[in-house]
């Protein structure tokens, strides 16, 4: 079933930050006495998942970010941030059992865009005293971190 109720004026939309935690830590940093490493031989791989939760008002972007070094994991971690979003389910057009939903105001590049400088954030403070800490995770522009995002609505 359609949501049909009108989507609030942009003026309206209050958000709030609630929460960033659940940093998952899959493979620590090497230490800077364990390796010697190149930038010429690194590469960085990030991964975006939002999962819009209509219950609770809230969204979540879980941001995941690898460091490769001759293409194996040297690092890799990942952090949620949590938004609440006042109204949340009048913004949302979905259809019943379908795959596909539309934000009628799009605020959410803007969500994914803190969340990733958030998670950016944490990254390097993380990696302080490690061997990656010459090498702080990119500026990635917002069109590509859009390309490598995936959606969930529950």
């Amino acid at each position: 079933m359609a949501n049909t109720s009108m989507p609030q004026p942009a003026d309206n939309l209050r958000i709030r930050l609630s929460r960033i935690g659940s940093p998952v830590i899959k493979i620590p940093a090497p230490s800077k006495e364990a390796v010697e490493l190149s930038s010429s031989d690194m590469k960085i791989q990030y991964d975006v998942q939002v999962t819009v939760r209509r219950p609770d008002a809230t969204v979540d972007v879980c941001v995941s970010m690898t460091y490769l070094y001759l293409n194996m994991q040297v690092f890799s971690g990942s952090l949620t941030s949590t938004f609440e979003v006042v109204g949340l389910a009048s913004f949302i057009n979905a259809n019943e059992g379908e795959d596909r939903f539309r934000i009628e105001n799009d605020f959410l590049p803007m969500l994914i865009n803190i969340a990733f400088s958030t998670t950016r954030g944490f990254f390097a403070r993380e990696l302080q005293d490690t061997a990656l800490a010459p090498y702080p995770f990119p500026i990635i522009s917002m069109d590509s971190i859009q390309k490598r995002t995936r959606y969930q609505l529950i």
